[in-house]
């Protein structure tokens, strides 16, 4: 299967990054969206560079993970990162994309621990107008400005947005 997808030269999308331990965090500005990437996830991405086939990424990225050379952990974690929208669309198709199951990498990778499989976590961003809305009446706060009716204060039990 793994010749099939050679000639594909995955490339990342343009977005910021901030790395936290083990983890990637890749924010897109344009869809406003937040991804999380372990550790085998961001190794693969970063090397997404458009340069490089997926059996290349699989060499550089295996010393990390000592993989055996087989390229079917970077195959899923490009299948995952495409479905996230973390890499530029391209002319290439990754063939058997429905076929690279979970169950069929760990069989593959039977070395490798399985926290080493891919895993992206996605998370819509509020743009900032709506990041700056203000709380309805009744919702919990803390100070008048987060409410909409700019009072905070004693509601029953606890403190709320009150008219």
């Amino acid at each position: 299967m793994s010749n099939l997808i050679d000639p594909l030269k995955p490339k990342r999308i343009a977005a910021l990054t901030r790395e936290f331990h083990d983890e990637l965090l890749v924010y897109d500005a344009q869809k406003h969206s937040a991804h999380c990437l372990n550790k085998t996830a961001a190794a693969v991405w970063l090397e997404c560079t458009g340069d490089a086939t997926i059996p290349e990424i699989a060499k550089k990225v295996e010393s990390y993970f000592h993989a055996g050379g087989d390229d079917a952990l970077v195959r899923l974690a490009v299948v995952k990162l495409r479905k996230a929208g973390l890499l530029e669309k391209s002319d290439a198709v990754l063939y058997g994309e429905e076929l690279l199951k979970r169950r069929d990498v760990l069989k593959r990778i039977h070395k490798v621990a399985i926290v080493a499989l891919p895993l992206i976590t996605t998370i819509l961003v509020p743009t900032p107008a709506s990041a700056a809305s203000c709380f309805p009446l009744g919702h919990l706060c803390s100070s008048d400005p987060q409410c909409c009716s700019g009072h905070c204060g004693v509601s029953g039990a606890t403190v709320a947005c009150i008219p």
